[in-house]
């Protein structure tokens, strides 16, 4: 399995992994445990989107 991170808005890489780690560590919650969460956000903005991408996990971080 390949995991792909696409980072936005000059979000620094630390934050990014850290927010991306925080996902993963809750495990496979969406589409009958087949998925990631689809949408995790965060107070100060930030949020992580989830999809299967060519059957590798993606997450897009950004801010709001």
């Amino acid at each position: 399995m390949k995991i792909i991170i696409d980072i936005r808005d000059d979000i620094p890489h630390e934050t990014a992994m850290e927010r991306v780690m925080y996902v993963i560590q809750q495990g496979r919650v969406s589409n009958k445990g087949k998925l990631f969460c689809y949408v995790t956000t965060w107070k100060d903005g930030i949020k992580v989107y989830t999809r299967d991408y060519r059957k590798n996990d993606c997450f897009v971080v950004l801010k709001s």
